[in-house]
């Protein structure tokens, strides 16, 4: 089995380092200058990180697949907390592309010489982008809404 996650609303709940524009946008100057050791560190984990550690402790091939362009306070923190994965995917440096056409190349990418089919039906996308989930579903992969998932979980909206 192939899990798949991404990390903010998903695994991580790091909504006190964003700010949101009047018309949805991520306001992304904000987001990066709060991209700090001391603001990181203070993200807290939603409640499928639990089924990230399973699923990656129990042996299945785990994905981070994220729209972040990680930095080294982001490794340290994903290592603090135990979320560990056979691969992390994410954004590099100058590509803004929209997240589900990035994510999309992330994924064909890392999987590049392995049939699509192949791999797609024995995957599991966890994300809270609509537009990513439907973009997995296009590709065949099964996919689970994280913000639906966190809340059943008992995550604080």
């Amino acid at each position: 089995m192939i899990y798949i996650f991404d990390l903010d609303h998903t695994v991580i709940d790091s909504s006190h380092r964003q700010l949101t524009r009047p018309d949805g946008s991520l306001d992304l100057q904000n987001w990066i200058e709060n991209c700090t050791l001391e603001k990181i560190m203070a993200d807290k984990l939603l409640p499928l990180a639990r089924l990230m550690r399973s699923a990656y402790s129990q042996g299945h091939q785990v994905l981070i697949c994220t729209a972040r362009n990680l930095s080294l306070f982001d490794y340290m923190f994903l290592g603090d907390n135990d979320l560990f994965a056979n691969a992390i995917l994410s954004r590099p440096d100058g590509d803004n592309r929209p997240d589900d056409e990035l994510k999309r190349d992330l994924l064909l990418k890392h999987f590049q010489g392995v049939p699509l089919a192949r791999w797609a039906r024995n995957a599991v996308f966890y994300d809270d982008n609509l537009a990513v989930l439907a973009m997995a579903e296009k590709l065949g992969i099964r996919t689970k809404n994280a913000i639906q998932l966190n809340a059943k979980m008992g995550a604080k909206a």
